[in-house]
């Protein structure tokens, strides 16, 4: 238990813009039982509570809006079993969801939805968000992988959701309700993760095209062609840009002709096969740029072509620089058609963004930059959010595709949701939680 302000004050924050909320207590429980325990006093004293756990959320879902607990998952951080036979992961919540995934490679096994922050991401977190990757054109998000939970309820009863079997059509899918659902259920513990079998090649292509239309196009014809891409990553020409002039030295295909980059990644089992995939998606990008497509095998030659792609992030905030993220998904179809409308509003707006993401799900990463003193809660802002969100829904897309509504999307959920719809996810978070405690202030 910690009331120290100094130390604290980190855990009143994510990785969402600005934000940070004082509270008042700390607690870094060590076993199920702890927690058990400690929403149990929560729920009889009307305490709020705050699960939390890596801090690599960008939608404020572990920011503590109504002070009370942040209940802090670090120390479950163990892999209780890694099941060989039957390929499947058992965790505690606080694991780093890069643990897991070079645990599994030890045994020729491949946890494939790593998000970005992998690296100190937690998977509890991970499930608790519903977290895609750049793999999840191929793979599916976190909620295709977990089989089964282990969660604490707001009165301090712990339940699991499921079994460790690949079907079950045995009652309610618990097991599905709590994935995504932020916290303000119940607080996951364990977790258990399915696995595959890890693929022995990988090759990265990059490819640079006249225009973004040309991007997407191409985009189209890789799924309409049936090809199998592990990763497809749409980088519009203000992204390059920003990441270019971050890195500040020559980089691939950086260049005045070229408006967007794909980068596509493809992984098979079989050499052969790879040869093949590589050969069929070369000859498809030919039709849509006269560009030189790069091909890298080699760790160097892969690490380099995506180098600009992984240095967004980090040129987004250099100089203490912000951003305001929309990570709307919508049918791939529409992916030109939504590109030109943020052009347009932010146009209108005043607004300078980038966009860059995974073009195969249709899930695009649109980020308002807010350099200088710009508020995300200005005039102009807020207007641009609610006309995207509102474009976004009207081509039968969702809010969010992958970093999940918690505090700062939550205004925006009447936009996809009816009356009747947000009535029942509020009527099922009073029967699971009926003294709201549990992440208040969070999705409904």
């Amino acid at each position: 238990m910690i009331t120290d302000p100094e130390q604290m004050y980190w855990y009143g924050k994510d990785q969402t813009l600005d934000l940070h909320y004082a509270f008042d207590v700390l607690l870094k429980p060590g076993s199920v039982a702890e927690i058990a325990a400690i929403l149990k006093y929560c729920n009889e004293h009307h305490i709020p509570v705050t699960p939390r756990g890596g801090g690599s959320g960008v939608s404020g879902g572990a920011l503590p809006v109504k002070r009370g607990v942040v209940l802090s998952l670090e120390r479950l951080n163990r892999i209780l079993e890694l099941n060989i036979a039957d390929a499947y992961v058992v965790a505690e919540s606080g694991v780093i969801t890069a643990d897991i995934c070079s645990a599994a490679r030890e045994h020729g096994l491949y946890y494939p939805v790593a998000p970005s922050s992998s690296a100190f991401s937690f998977i509890g977190g991970n499930v608790a968000e519903n977290a895609g990757s750049v793999n999840s054109c191929r793979y599916g998000s976190t909620a295709n992988y977990v089989i089964n939970l282990e969660v604490v309820l707001a009165n301090g009863d712990v339940i699991w959701t499921g079994a460790n079997v690949r079907k079950n059509a045995t009652g309610f899918n618990l097991t599905q309700l709590f994935t995504g659902s932020e916290g303000v259920l119940g607080v996951i513990t364990k977790v258990v993760c399915r696995l595959v079998k890890h693929p022995a090649f990988e090759t990265v292509l990059l490819m640079g095209f006249s225009s973004q239309e040309n991007a997407c196009d191409a985009v189209d014809a890789m799924r309409a062609a049936d090809l199998r891409p592990s990763a497809v990553e749409l980088i519009t020409q203000s992204a390059i840009s920003l990441a270019a002039a971050y890195l500040n030295v020559p980089m691939p295909l950086v260049k005045p002709s070229v408006q967007a980059h794909l980068l596509v990644e493809l992984q098979e089992y079989d050499e052969e096969d790879m040869q093949k995939s590589v050969e069929r998606m070369v000859l498809l990008a030919e039709r849509f740029t006269e560009e030189d497509i790069l091909v890298g095998d080699t760790a160097g030659e892969k690490a380099n072509l995506r180098k600009l792609r992984h240095s967004i992030g980090e040129a987004m905030t250099h100089n203490g620089n912000r951003y305001r993220d929309i990570d709307v998904c919508v049918p791939p179809s529409k992916l030109s058609d939504y590109l030109r409308a943020v052009e347009n509003i932010a146009g209108t707006h005043g607004l300078r963004f980038i966009c860059f993401g995974h073009a195969m799900d249709g899930n695009m990463h649109t980020m308002l930059l807010l350099d200088g003193q710009r508020s995300a809660q200005g005039e102009e802002i807020t207007k641009a959010l609610q006309e995207i969100y509102a474009y976004a829904v009207s081509v039968n897309g969702v809010l969010s595709g992958e970093h999940g509504i918690g505090l700062i999307q939550r205004e925006y959920m009447p936009l996809q949701f009816t009356a009747a719809q947000l009535s029942l996810m509020k009527n099922i978070k009073a029967l699971f939680d009926p003294n709201n405690i549990l992440n208040p202030g969070k999705i409904i």
